[in-house]
């Protein structure tokens, strides 16, 4: 396959300096390695023979057994991407339906193409602000899934009172996203974050957040141990996918040896890594 203008080494090296360039590049990568579209997100370590796409199945799935049996239920995955783990929870827990809602009208349209090719007719996509789900009518979901996508959120207050509102008596959240260390950052990172869009919040800011809303946290986990494991245990990730031709080969490794390093610093030095999973109550706030 020969590279497009944005799989170049210029459009990598944007990649690594913008959201919308990152995601698209990701997009364009996986499909290029894997042969079609993949999850988008950080793997999971359960073991050491793994490749990249089964870490990511790990993380989806400890979300999802958070949400508890799925049979019959109508989901809310908010933040998308390009709808791959909301087709995978629509493939495999059972549910009536799956809606997926992204910023992002381009990954909405792209997430609509896969789900046609694979016959899955129990999803759809939306293109909304998680901030602002207003396409949503009121407790229409039995359970709604956001993973790494909340830290890109200006307004984390808007986006939980979103959640609550959209969710039925009793139906459950789970969250899986990227959080602060009290520490202090540099000024080149402060403005790497701003050009990447990452707003990340403490544990507490979310905890306080939460509590002013009708979501209940049941359960909280710093799973930041395992993502690091994943992240190390890189060595099996392509086995089963050569890429073609020594230089794009060499051009895409050191891609991803320069995003695990960059993911693995922050994960150790700047960020933890947490799910949060809540039931919404019935109570006044």
């Amino acid at each position: 396959m020969t590279p497009s203008t944005d799989r170049s080494t210029a459009g990598l090296i944007r990649a690594a300096l913008s959201l919308g360039d990152y995601h698209r590049i990701m997009n364009d990568l996986y499909e290029e390695v894997f042969g079609e579209h993949q999850m988008v997100h950080f793997p999971y370590y359960r073991r050491a023979d793994e490749t990249l796409l089964e870490g990511q199945a790990n993380l989806t799935n400890v979300c999802l057994d958070y949400l508890g049996d799925l049979s019959g239920s109508d989901v809310l995955e908010v933040g998308c991407g390009n709808g791959v783990q909301s087709m995978f929870v629509a493939s495999t827990r059972g549910p009536r339906s799956v809606t997926g809602l992204d910023l992002n009208p381009a990954n909405v349209a792209l997430a609509d193409r896969i789900a046609t090719r694979k016959s899955l007719f129990n999803t759809a996509f939306l293109a909304s602000d998680a901030q602002d789900m207003k396409e949503l009518a009121d407790e229409s979901f039995d359970a709604v899934l956001n993973v790494e996508s909340a830290f890109h959120y200006p307004d984390k207050p808007a986006f939980l009172r979103e959640v609550a509102r959209v969710l039925k008596p009793g139906g459950r959240f789970v969250m899986a996203d990227i959080l602060m260390k009290p520490n202090r950052r540099g000024r080149l990172l402060r403005m790497w974050e701003r050009r990447l869009s990452q707003n990340y919040w403490f544990p507490d800011s979310y905890r306080n957040a939460f509590a002013r809303t009708a979501l209940r946290i049941e359960h909280e986990a710093d799973i930041t141990a395992a993502v690091v494991k994943g992240f190390k245990n890189r060595g099996g990730w392509f086995r089963d996918h050569p890429i073609q031709g020594p230089v794009r080969r060499t051009l895409i490794m050191t891609f991803m040896r320069a995003q695990v390093a960059r993911h693995l610093y922050y994960l150790k030095n700047v960020c933890t890594y947490h799910v949060f999973s809540a039931v919404k109550t019935t109570e006044t706030r």
